[in-house]
């Protein structure tokens, strides 16, 4: 029944557009950020260390107040994960992260991609990704600028940006229709991703923050709208990590020196 009417609303009532004080606070929200973590290697307690070697994946809020974090005309959503990547070298893990020609083949929710511009430790890319949830599926355009850095020895960072999304109505359709940028659902208007890399032992612990920025709870439409803003970023975090462990196992990356 709840897809039925979620069906019935789009997207006569539940369209929106991005309202420019959102960005502004969203913008704000990432530099302090930024500013927190800069340079930082995975922060891991010696349980949680053990709880990675044996294959969990850990996800939480990364911080402790509300989440997701309501700012003027949206919603903020920050989610850090971490995972470890046994019999792995640093090399391979970059490997994976910077093939965007590749990443449709290791990420089911992009459904295609490509490498736009390569230039030292700074790359663009292009996914059309697909956000599921129980209730929709929402098509994005997104273009990416990943920016690598090596800290220390056995230390990487990256900070990608996804400011560039546009949602795709009828994707893979002949009424297939690209919304201008800040017009849709208001899933997901725009997605900041830091990854922080670090050696360990026989292979690679990750550390995810990503920041995301939706629209507010529509008024009267929160029981259908909640659980799709709130469950999205947390699932994609989880799901982005395991896949990335799973790509890295594989057998057909690119060679380090051919990327």
């Amino acid at each position: 029944m709840l897809p039925l009417l979620l069906c019935l609303l789009l997207p006569s009532q539940l369209d929106t557009k991005l309202e420019q004080r959102a960005l502004v606070a969203f913008g704000n929200y990432a530099k302090g950020v930024e500013q927190a973590i800069a340079g930082r290697a995975p922060s891991v307690t010696a349980a949680q260390k053990q709880s990675l070697l044996e294959g969990e994946v850990l996800i939480r809020p990364a911080e402790s107040r509300k989440n997701p974090i309501e700012v003027p005309g949206g919603l903020i959503h920050d989610w850090t994960g971490t995972i470890f990547f046994a019999n792995v070298s640093m090399d391979r893990v970059l490997a994976v992260m910077q093939d965007f020609d590749d990443h449709s083949k290791w990420y089911p929710e992009i459904l295609r991609s490509r490498l736009i511009r390569h230039s030292g430790n700074d790359l663009t890319g292009y996914w059309r990704l697909e956000k599921k949830e129980q209730l929709v599926d929402v098509v994005f355009d997104v273009t990416q600028e990943a920016h690598y850095e090596q800290v220390a020895p056995g230390h990487w960072t990256c900070r990608a940006y996804a400011k560039n999304v546009r949602e795709v109505r009828d994707a893979g359709t002949p009424q297939e229709k690209i919304l201008p940028l800040g017009e849709g659902l208001g899933v997901f208007w725009r997605g900041y991703y830091y990854w922080s890399l670090e050696s360990s032992g026989n292979g690679v612990i990750a550390e995810l923050r990503t920041l995301s920025l939706s629209r507010a709870v529509p008024t009267g439409l929160g029981w259908i709208m909640r659980p799709v803003l709130q469950n999205v970023p947390r699932e994609s975090l989880a799901a982005t990590l395991q896949n990335t462990r799973k790509a890295v196992t594989e057998n057909d990356i690119p060679h380090p020196s051919r990327r």
